[in-house]
Order: C-alpha cells, then structure tokens, then sequence
C-alpha cells in the first residue's frame, strides 16, 4: 500500500485498466464527452480543428472494441457549435441547416456520424434556441417590419412603454437600437434574441431538430435553457419559467416523436430550485455547482457528516418531485467556467478523487475535453477553450494551433500520459468502464448513505435487483469504515492497491482513494 507522502506526490499504485464490457448503450445513458472541434485534431494544418481530425482521433474516445483498453472508453460526444459563425465560438448561429466550412462539409460531418455509429458513440449537438446571429438571414428579414420574420425576434418601438431602453443585464443594454426600433439580445447586441411566442418560428425549430435527428444525431444540449424567456426582455406579468418549462417540453416531445431514444440536456445554470423546475420540461439538466462543491469538500479533506452525498441527495428529491423521470447530468467544469484542474493545482490524487465523486454519481456524467489529462484553463474564454494537448510540441500532426494557452506549459500530453500506468488519462479510462459496465451505477438512483467517518463521503446506487457502495476517503491517511451489512459486495474498483476488506465487515481505504463495491457482472 502507497503511503499518503506517495499517494499525494505520486498518485500512489497502479491497479491497471481492466477490459470490461459495456451495458450502457442508450443515448441517455453512459459518459459524455464534451467536446470543441475547433481546439481537438486538425487534418489540413490549417490550425484549426475539424471533421477529419476528429474522425481520426475517434479511436482514442473509444475504439468501438469492449476487449481494448487503450481507448477512453466514453459513449457519447456533445458537440459544442458547430454551425457557420462570425466568431470563434460559434454560439451566434448563421445558419441552423449547415455546418461551419472551417470545420469541414456535411458530407464530412455525416462521415463523422457514420464513424461514431460504428463505435456505439452517440452524438448530440450544441443547439441555440435563445438567440442567433446578426448575420443570420431570419434575422435580416426582420429588420423590415413588414417582414414575416419579424415577430421571430424580439422587436419593440422607441414609445413602448412596457420596457425601459436603458435596461441592463451583466453589464450592458438589453434594447439594441436599430433604424428607429429596439431588438432585445441579454447576452450581446451580436446575439438577438428570439420570440419563441411565434407559432411560425417553433415551427421552423423543429424543422431544424428534424433536420439533425434525421441525419443520425441521436439528440441535444440546449444552450440558455433557461433564458428564452428571461424577465429582462418579457412584458411585465410574464411568468417567464412556466413559459420556459412549456416550450421546452413541447420541443423535447417533438424530438422524441422523431427519435424516441433522444438524449435532450438543457443548459439551466441556476439554483437546484429552479433546475428543479426545469426538469418537468427539459427531462435533463446538467448539475452546475456540483464541481464547485466537490473542489471545497476536498480542499477540506473532511467529509465531515457526509455532506456532500446528503446535499446531492436533497436536490435529487427536488428533481423527482418535478419529474419522476429526470437524468441528472453531473460535470466539474464546462466551457464557460475555469478548469477544475487549475482548482484543484494540478494535485492528480485529488483530481482523481474528483473525477470519481461525479462520475459515479447519478446520471450522465460530462467530461470536459483534456479533463481527462489534467488541462488547465481561466478566463477569458478563448482561454477555457484551448487546443486538445496530444503530444510534445510538433510531435502529432493533427495538433491544432489556433490559440495559445497560458496555463498549460506544464500538462502532460495524452501520448505522455498513456505510457504512465498511474497517470490521470489512465485513471479516468478506468472509471469510465466501471461506470458503463454496472447497470446500477449508469442507471441507478442516489441515496446518501454514511459510514460514520468524517473523512469518508458515501453513497449507495440502486437499479432494479443491482446495488453498489460508494466510498471516497478524502484525507491524507488511510482509514477503515465498517460497512452495512446489506452493502458487503466484492470490491469491483479501487483508486489504489491496498483497499481490504475484513472478515467482520469494514474496508481500509488508502488516502484520498475511491472504492465501489457492487456485485460482479
């Protein structure tokens, strides 16, 4: 057993990659890989990403081959833009019925569909139902107030005296001046927002869903779920989260009638409260704060009463009473947030111990492109989005080159992290096959379950006749729980050597190690 001087240092023993066999095979089941084509694998040495270089890296998401353990293993990819754009972002869409030329045609985005297909990796896209660009020609159309676009967006007159034209939101106007009338856009003047009172324009959304569903994308993550009826740019009276919640369950059951097993995901970055009240439209919402909350709980190195799992616990009952049939959609860090890795200084024993703590968690979990390999990142946002690191400087020729980051001279690439059996690359490999060999753990529901011991955070998974135990030690010395008699299962994962089992039922676990116990499958 490592000590906790090498468990902190190094990472501590390496148990190894098992292959295992995937059982998660829904769009709405398994582990999720966020991912930005423009940072991931460039073909034509543009500098850019693209398509191709995707597709060409595919194996290394997952090779389509349970038996492997090279691959990371994950099952599904969700797409950040991937529309024609002004911006590097490409959250201002153009146009909805095409793909971004820098990133390839749509014969070379279907080629990457068909080539995920062969794998078992769904593919959800970024979708904007909150705004589009200035650019786009619904947009143009409606700058003619004659024209039937026009109630697409949200138009008022300088005399409307519902608003106030010097309203403001995160630091800028919410009324955007244009030839005598005023167009709302709460995230920029770049971005106009859309009316979603308009029955034409739900219409042309699910031409648009239609459009993707029907080229094999198996579903969506809706960006600003919780926006497209925000007060700030609704008359007075609006009650804007029921509005909200409606059109998304109208959009997510259209969807459905298309592609019955879509994955839809929204956007709701808000209190559990109103996450909660979303999910009666929406079915799934990703978990903001959650990688928040376990940056803190091991910062402290004490669980203290099983706070973090008694926490997850009360906002799953908040989503149930909303929805029975919620999927929770746990992640650390996102696009727009900076790098848990950076958080957490880069310490791989507590990103571990990070990664374990989501993943194993309820729902599907999102895993933030390079998390996997420790990248750091901080705003601004070009910063957050930097390219995929896959080996030393001019050693990968689908290296993407066209922003330079300033966190992450020190990041061990992938190729570097796969000859090290203790790496974090590693780690997550292993993870991820747990989490989709085990019904209980992919499926399953959360119930807080304490061992009595500050240090350890616990929690036990259910599905149908499966159970699992989850433990995580979060201090710096080993420790021993005793177990409930009702979870007393083999051990089928453990961050290091040294996890063992007694005859009287309690488990040693190593320092800042996580165990799962479950029945073998």
């Amino acid at each position: 057993m490592s000590s906790a001087k090498d468990a902190r240092t190094h990472g501590g023993a390496n148990i190894g990659v098992a292959a295992l066999p995937r059982h998660a095979v829904l769009p709405s089941e398994g582990v999720y890989y966020s991912l930005f084509v423009r940072s991931f694998a460039d073909s034509n040495g543009d500098g850019i990403g693209d398509f191709n270089g995707l597709i060409s890296k595919l194996d290394y998401l997952n090779d389509g081959d349970d038996a492997t353990t090279d691959d990371l293993g994950i099952t599904g990819i969700w797409l950040l833009p991937i529309y024609p754009t002004q911006t590097y972002h490409g959250y201002d869409v153009d146009d909805y019925y095409d793909v971004n030329p820098q990133y390839g045609t749509m014969a070379d985005f279907e080629r990457l569909l068909a080539e995920c297909e062969k794998r078992g990796i769904s593919v959800i896209l970024d979708m904007m139902c909150n705004h589009s660009s200035l650019y786009n020609q619904w947009f143009i159309d409606s700058r003619n107030p004659n024209d039937a676009h026009r109630s697409w967006y949200r138009w008022i007159s300088a005399d409307d005296s519902r608003f106030s034209l010097r309203q403001q939101i995160w630091g800028h106007n919410v009324w955007n001046a244009y030839n005598g009338c005023y167009y709302a856009g709460i995230f920029s003047s770049h971005m106009p927002d859309f009316n979603l009172d308009s029955q034409e324009l739900r219409q042309e959304f699910k031409k648009v869903m239609k459009f993707w569903l029907d080229k094999g994308v198996a579903g969506f993550r809706y960006d600003a779920a919780s926006h497209v009826y925000n007060s700030a740019k609704t008359p007075p009276g609006t009650n804007s989260i029921e509005k909200g919640v409606a059109w998304w369950k109208e959009i997510v059951e259209y969807n459905k009638s298309v592609r019955p097993d879509a994955y839809i995901v929204g956007e709701v970055w808000e209190p559990a409260s109103t996450r909660a009240q979303y999910m009666a439209g929406l079915g799934s919402t990703f978990h903001f704060d959650m990688g928040t909350r376990i940056v803190d709980e091991i910062r402290s190195q004490s669980a203290a009463n099983n706070n973090y799992a008694a926490a997850l616990q009360g906002e799953y009952e908040r989503y149930a009473q909303s929805n029975p049939d919620y999927k929770d959609a746990p992640f650390l860090s996102n696009h727009d947030q900076n790098r848990i890795a950076g958080l957490l200084r880069g310490q791989v024993p507590q990103l571990k111990l990070a990664a374990a703590m989501y993943i194993f968690a309820e729902g599907v979990p999102f895993i933030y492109y390079g998390e996997e390999i420790g990248m750091m990142g901080a705003k601004p946002d070009e910063q957050l989005r930097t390219p995929m690191i896959w080996n030393v400087a001019n050693r990968d020729k689908l290296q993407t080159t066209w922003e330079t980051s300033r966190y992450n001279k020190n990041t061990l690439s992938v190729a570097e992290q796969e000859k090290d059996p203790d790496s974090l690359l590693q780690f997550y490999k292993r993870v991820i096959r747990i989490k989709t060999a085990h019904p209980a753990l992919y499926r399953g529901r959360f119930t807080a379950l304490s061992t009595g011991n500050e240090f350890v955070s616990s929690w036990a998974m259910e599905y149908e006749s499966e159970k699992a135990f989850v433990l995580h030690n979060l201090s710096p010395e080993k420790t021993a729980v005793q177990i409930p008699e009702a979870y007393n299962l083999p051990i089928v994962f453990s961050t290091y050597k040294g996890t063992a089992a007694t005859s009287n039922g309690y488990l040693t676990i190593p320092p800042f190690c996580s165990v799962v116990l479950a029945e073998h499958k």
